[in-house]
């Protein structure tokens, strides 16, 4: 599939025999620069257990969730699993031919998604991140849900520089500009009993942070060059006017609130 949005190509292989809709062209391309922005990814030795450290006050029972827990894999062996997938010789099923992912694979984000197993691979196969930006990821916080025992959440504070032409947009002079950071993304790899991935997806979780508008995935490298889609998904943040009038007509209400006190 090729399309043009402001003088600028976008193409993307789609495997069906009917034309993609906008949210699945969307899913194609996050999930093709998510993917390789895995690629420097060097996994440590060290995780965290599925507990530590003292209680709090309306925090879970681990120990009775942990004798309820049914599912067949330990906290340890989900999260080395977790690093094993994201390591350079599997990448997210880029490297092993998506050896990695479940039938019932999907992946899925804050705005695009769920795509399968099918899409989800024919967008890795034809979208090479790397070769545009050197990327760091910096994953780090990998923890195993006591409520879900067959997920592992992570986070990373991922950087990039823009060293090639990316959708049409060369790196400039002044190499400064060609640094992005990120906002923190927080991720989750959900496992079947066979260790493969059942679902992947992220969602940012600071858009204050970071210098692309508050964006993570695709979204953020477009939006870093200088080439977002012209969607308000792929631009930061903005209130939305019936939002901004409930806010205005709360203010006018305690305004006048106060002053009758």
């Amino acid at each position: 599939l090729t399309t043009t949005i402001n003088d600028t190509t976008y193409c993307a292989v789609y495997q069906t025999n009917t034309m993609p809709s906008t949210s699945h062209l969307l899913a194609i391309l996050s999930v093709a620069l998510l993917s390789s922005s895995c690629s420097a990814f060097s996994a440590p030795a060290a995780s965290a257990p599925l507990q530590s450290g003292s209680s709090l006050v309306g925090e879970v029972d681990y120990e009775a969730l942990e004798t309820a827990n049914t599912f067949p894999h330990s906290a340890q062996t989900l999260i080395d699993r977790a690093r094993t997938v994201l390591g350079p010789d599997v990448l997210l099923g880029q490297k092993d031919d998506g050896a990695c992912l479940s039938e019932k694979f999907e992946f899925v984000a804050a705005v695009v998604g769920p795509i399968g197993k099918d899409e989800y691979l024919g967008a890795l196969a034809n979208f090479k991140l790397e070769e545009s930006f050197d990327i760091a990821p910096n994953f780090y916080g990998f923890a195993v849900d006591p409520m879900q025992r067959n997920r592992v959440w992570f986070f990373n504070r991922q950087t990039a520089v823009h060293k090639a032409n990316f959708l049409g947009a060369d790196p400039k002079e002044d190499a400064s500009e060609n640094e992005l950071t990120l906002p923190p993304q927080c991720y989750h790899i959900d496992f079947d009993e066979d260790l493969k991935m059942q679902e992947f997806g992220f969602y940012t979780v600071d858009r204050r942070q970071g210098n692309t508008g508050g964006l993570g995935g695709a979204f953020a490298y477009m939006y870093g060059v200088g080439r977002p889609l012209p969607i308000p998904e792929c631009q930061p943040y903005k209130r939305s006017f019936r939002f901004r009038l409930l806010s205005f007509v709360g203010g006018l209400a305690q305004k006048f609130g106060k002053k009758k006190d």
